[in-house]
């Protein structure tokens, strides 16, 4: 074989090395990349089912809201129709951020750092909407007991002392579940970014 041959061949040979190592890092790309929202997901669907509850339920509100006679239980139901829109919609567009990061056009550390920005917001939309989560099944009863016709119960002096509190301890173990699950979903995914170094 002759020189020529030879470093024809190589070349040959390299280019064709070359070429599976790009095919192997598209197809590593686009495996993280899918991975990476199926993992998402997990955080996705209970943050979409538990907005379209919010969002009916507004609307069951402002369907009813003529049928409001103190003026109080209006200013309520008009907090509680905010914050049952604005809540999930803040959630979902953290959630959203956070899942639409392209993967395959930028480097791997401004991949990461894009994420972990994300991420904070993410989780702080998770911890006011906790705390308004809270102020929001307090501020909801007395437009619910109008609607009902039932207000002697509100007016009932241990049925605060019994419901709050036990609104308060329902929504501190709830959130903390929840957090604590949506953190391993999102520790996860941070860790398929940093792999992709």
């Amino acid at each position: 074989m002759e020189l020529e041959e030879m470093k024809s061949l190589w070349t040959d040979l390299s280019m064709k090395v070359e070429k599976q190592d790009k095919i192997q890092k598209e197809l590593l790309m686009e495996i993280t990349k899918q991975k990476f929202r199926d993992k998402l997901n997990h955080i996705r669907v209970p943050e979409i089912l538990g907005s379209l509850v919010c969002v009916v339920y507004a609307m069951y509100l402002l369907s009813r809201f003529s049928d409001f006679e103190l003026w109080y239980n209006q200013v309520f139901a008009l907090i509680t129709v905010f914050l049952m829109i604005a809540l999930p919609a803040g959630s979902l567009t953290a959630l959203k951020e956070m899942r639409n990061l392209r993967i395959d056009s930028d480097t791997p550390s401004a991949i990461l750092e894009k994420f972990i920005k994300s991420k904070i917001r993410f989780w702080n939309v998770q911890r006011y909407g906790m705390i308004l989560g809270a102020i929001l099944m307090i501020i909801i009863l007395p437009p619910l007991a109008e609607l009902k016709g039932s207000n002697e119960i509100i007016s009932n002096p241990k049925f605060w002392l019994l419901y709050v509190p036990g609104v308060f301890t329902l929504m501190f173990f709830f959130s903390r579940w929840t957090l604590k699950k949506y953190r391993g979903v999102i520790d996860t995914s941070e860790k398929m970014l940093q792999e992709l170094n």
